[in-house]
């Protein structure tokens, strides 16, 4: 009765918010990601204030990324062996504190470099423990025809909060100056805390309690004996390493090649994640898209071209346009590239394979690092068109090694 409803009211691309628990679920992701984007939209104007260096920007924001790539492991493994529920509680609370700290010193004026990174650090370290346990659990709250959609929803929930975060950051910035910002960046954490409470999820399949060690050899044997899962996994990296760290260079972009100021700012985050929204629908209006490899390389050949593109402009319009298209691209890569790891891997091992997907999608941190030293070197547009076309490469010999990619 439910599905009939949903398709005579023409919202089949709503058709998983069906299930109770998914929807929690979402409402807590929206809630998280707008302070996750409230966080880095204010945290990186403050550290271009702070400092202006490009080198610093890039550097806290290696310091969230850097605990995930050694820690996420272990958190794909807990996410195989605990309960995945309680582990999303304990991240949003650990998450909350350290940022109502951030804020509390920002609001009383002695906020310094060294507490940014310390406390990039902490909540980096809380991510890598907990994000495995959202992206496996997802398909135990769904029914398996629906997974392509929920996955697609939860882009879209990511890309709306990529619109809304930086919004309500840029009125925050005006209004209650930075340490306000902060604190509402804490209060979006905690109302996901209570949304995800509420979540009744069931019973999943979980690892046997073998050895660290010998559980997470495990995980890393099942990616190496499937080409498939192997080849997506690098090419996210590829992605995540040489074209995404321009989303945390986009205050030197605003300000150092725009001539913006903090609302010219936030208005690039937003176009970002009004594109991702765009992609977001898409992905999820498509359902179980029987062609989705050549979805996933057109749009990861469409972002790289397209940042091209915005690295040359210098016309902030034309810069809102090629924003808005790469967000676009940007959301259906990551709707699919994520349904298909889920699709492939069975249950038990969801956590671990998930840990390793978020360590691939954390190597911003690692190319933040580089494209900060590299625009304080050459500039930020040489920097990012040379990555770019790195990227490029990197998509198209993953299709030349694994020709299968264009039949999933």
């Amino acid at each position: 009765m439910k599905n009939a409803l949903v398709n005579i009211r023409g919202i089949q691309i709503f058709r998983s918010l069906r299930h109770r628990n998914y929807r929690l679920l979402l409402g807590g992701s929206v809630m998280a990601s707008s302070g996750y984007w409230i966080l880095i939209t204010a945290q990186g104007w403050l550290v271009l204030q702070l400092t202006d260096s490009a080198f610093w920007v890039g550097l806290i924001a290696f310091s969230v990324g850097i605990p995930s790539l050694f820690l996420c492991p272990f958190g794909g493994l807990y996410a195989d062996r605990l309960d995945r529920r309680k582990m999303m509680l304990f991240g949003q609370i650990a998450t909350a504190l350290p940022i109502f700290l951030l804020a509390t010193l920002a609001f009383t004026g002695v906020i310094e470099i060294w507490h940014i990174a310390v406390l990039s650090v902490l909540i980096g370290t809380v991510w890598a423990f907990t994000d495995p346990a959202y992206l496996a659990i997802i398909p135990s709250l769904v029914t398996p025809d629906d997974l392509m959609n929920a996955m697609a929803m939860d882009t879209l929930a990511w890309q709306l909060s990529r619109f809304i975060g930086p919004a309500i950051a840029g009125v925050l910035m005006g209004l209650v100056a930075m340490g306000g910002t902060f604190y509402g960046a804490g209060i979006a954490f905690a109302v996901a805390f209570l949304l995800i409470f509420l979540i009744r999820a069931p019973t999943t399949i979980t690892a046997k309690q073998a050895s660290i060690v010998k559980d997470i050899r495990e995980g890393l044997s099942y990616i190496r004996s499937n080409k498939i899962a192997l080849t997506l996994l690098l090419m996210v990296s590829g992605v995540a390493l040489f074209a995404l760290p321009c989303f945390w260079l986009m205050p030197v972009f605003a300000r150092d090649v725009l001539g913006l100021g903090a609302t010219g700012y936030s208005q690039l985050m937003m176009a970002i994640g009004a594109g991702g929204l765009v992609g977001g629908i898409t992905a999820a209006k498509l359902g179980d898209f029987k062609r989705k490899g050549w979805l996933m390389i057109g749009s990861a050949l469409t972002f790289t071209g397209m940042l091209i593109l915005f690295a040359m402009s210098r016309y902030f319009p034309l810069s809102l346009v090629l924003a808005v298209v790469i967000g676009v691209a940007n959301g259906l890569f990551q709707a699919v590239i994520i349904a298909l790891l889920l699709s492939i891997t069975p249950d038990q091992l969801r956590g671990r394979v998930m840990g390793l997907f978020i360590i691939s999608w954390q190597l911003p941190s690692i190319g933040s690092l580089m494209l900060g030293a590299a625009t304080d070197w050459v500039g930020l547009p040489v920097a990012v068109i040379a990555g770019s076309l790195i990227c490029t490469v990197f998509i198209l010999g993953a299709i030349l090694r694994l020709p299968a990619l264009r039949q999933l």
